[in-house]
């Protein structure tokens, strides 16, 4: 079986036992369009179940409307109700952050190795520059002045790639290029290759700074992800070189067990939640 064959059967697994859902949801195939039941799918009314439990009443109070002005902003994406949702996982990741601002410090300084740094903003779907595009999973701004900018990933197989057509090309000339002269090497500003690893490529232009850095986050279990992202070490290799760094689940989650001791028991519940879903493929 596959990475994606696993996670989903996983997945399946975890909605019967956990959830206690019984019914499949729906899923369309994106070349068919043809409608299916899938057993890793929620049905559209358990949908919320897919923000693990300690942390999912308050997460949906603030989604809806109340005090979390982080939680807010981001659209649900299209395919959330499947337990495979890269965004579900996000959420679950990174909300204890949002409630917990004590949290947030030994999260920065413990598991992303940011050392004396603390959070000063968060937020989900972060969006620098509306006009260019881009849209970053999670974002945490520091009080020192640095960015961090995180991409999660769970059941993807790559990067995004987009049309080498007119459009595209105007933008990387006028966007993308003068931001990524001084960082890259000029090969991967060439249409084919900038187009084949858009969604990677485009997200390196907010680096321009020492200080700011991006953080790709997934399973390492993930064989095909692992092996896209093995170009990474040549396209950083310039002045990129300890700007961008891979963080796997597997590791990230040990990383926590030492900070978790003497927390909120919610806090401790949530990650061990996590980690049976998420990680016990």
């Amino acid at each position: 079986m596959t990475y994606e064959e696993r996670l989903r059967a996983h997945l399946a697994k975890y909605k019967f036992r956990v959830l206690r859902v019984l019914e499949s949801g729906l899923w369309k195939g994106a070349r068919t369009g043809v409608l299916a039941k899938r057993p890793y799918v929620l049905p559209p009314e358990n949908l919320r179940l897919n923000i693990l439990a300690p942390f999912r009443e308050r997460f949906w109070a603030e989604f809806d409307g109340g005090t979390g002005s982080e939680v807010r902003a981001p659209q649900l994406q299209r395919d959330f109700a499947h337990l495979t949702s890269s965004q579900a996982m996000c959420f679950n990741l990174f909300y204890p952050l949002v409630v917990d601002r004590g949290w947030a410090r030994a999260f920065v300084q413990g598991a992303l190795g940011l050392k004396d740094a603390a959070p000063k903003t968060l937020a989900f779907e972060y969006a620098e520059d509306p006009e260019e595009g881009t849209h970053f999973d999670f974002f945490i701004e520091l009080e020192r002045g640095g960015k961090v900018y995180l991409e999660t990933r769970l059941c993807e197989l790559g990067f995004g790639s987009t049309e080498l057509d007119e459009r595209h090309r105007e933008k990387l000339a006028k966007v993308y290029a003068p931001r990524l002269a001084a960082l890259v090497d000029q090969k991967w500003l060439e249409p084919e290759a900038f187009f084949r690893r858009y969604q990677l490529l485009r997200s390196l232009c907010y680096l321009d700074k020492p200080q700011n850095l991006l953080f790709i986050v997934l399973p390492q279990a993930n064989d095909p992800l692992r092996k896209a992202l093995q170009v990474l070490p040549e396209i950083t290799e310039r002045a990129l070189k300890d700007r961008v760094r891979v963080l796997y689940l597997e590791e990230l989650l040990e990383k926590l067990k030492p900070l978790l001791r003497g927390r909120d028991e919610a806090l401790k519940t949530h990650y061990r939640e996590f980690e049976e879903k998420y990680l016990a493929v």
